[in-house]
């Protein structure tokens, strides 16, 4: 079975890199702390936060049948600027590269090189099919996974009301359209550059709960745009 490494969707063996066996990646820890309290009967109290990143350290080698420093520089030039790991094996999810770090290369060996490189990525796998949601109606939309940070856009022509599961975003004085965009917690309208349009929303940033989510809107909405941004653990 293929379990290749891609870079933004390019096999690293695209960039002449190769590695002798790819790491498991762990599952995501859980941020927890853990207070005693003086007089409680048992045990310490718990706080559940939410969930560290993923550190994904990798070695990986090149072969020198250019120039060394050449073949090393270009590497570092697609590592770097990675957004995105996934694997030949499950190409239905991807991670979110956070940060890079790569160490100096070493040439011992003749004709080969090699550097350790750690990805430190996001605590989720992203489905990779997200497309959006038009919503015209009331609607259900099914999260099969863990709870998700959507990007919902409207189309509006004044006031008007979003209701997801009950909870309310009331959207004011807005001609044309409002992204609301749960994961940056901001809203906008896009363009180059976009258009701050935080004072134009009152409510909570919506969350795609784990099951079943219950959308509906009001006023002068007149279609939703949801992407849902599925993830999992």
């Amino acid at each position: 079975m293929d379990r290749s490494l891609l870079i933004d969707n390019v096999p690293v063996s695209e960039y002449d890199l190769y590695y002798e066996s790819l790491p498991i990646i762990p599952t995501p820890e859980r941020d927890v702390e853990y207070v005693t309290i003086r007089g409680r009967q048992d045990g310490q109290l718990t706080k559940k936060y939410g969930y560290l990143n993923i550190e994904y350290p990798i070695n990986l080698y090149f072969y020198e049948n250019d120039s060394f420093r050449k073949v090393y520089r270009q590497s570092k030039h697609h590592l770097l600027n990675a957004k995105t790991i996934s694997f030949a094996d499950d190409e239905d999810v991807f991670y979110k590269v956070k940060s890079v770090q790569i160490d100096d290369a070493d040439s011992n060996i003749f004709k080969i090189g090699m550097f350790a490189v750690t990805f430190t990525l996001d605590p989720f796998q992203y489905e990779a099919n997200n497309d959006p949601v038009i919503i015209t109606e009331s609607t259900t939309i099914t999260n099969d996974g863990y709870d998700s940070l959507p990007i919902i856009n409207a189309e509006i022509s004044g006031n008007g009301r979003i209701y997801i599961n009950g909870d309310e975003i009331v959207i004011k004085d807005t001609n044309g359209s409002i992204t609301i965009d749960s994961e940056q917690q901001n809203a906008y309208r896009k363009g180059s550059p976009p258009q701050n349009m935080n004072s134009r929303m009152v409510g909570q940033f919506p969350i795609l709960k784990s099951g079943d989510n219950t959308i509906s809107f009001n006023g002068d909405i007149s279609k939703l745009e949801v992407t849902p941004n599925f993830r999992w653990r």
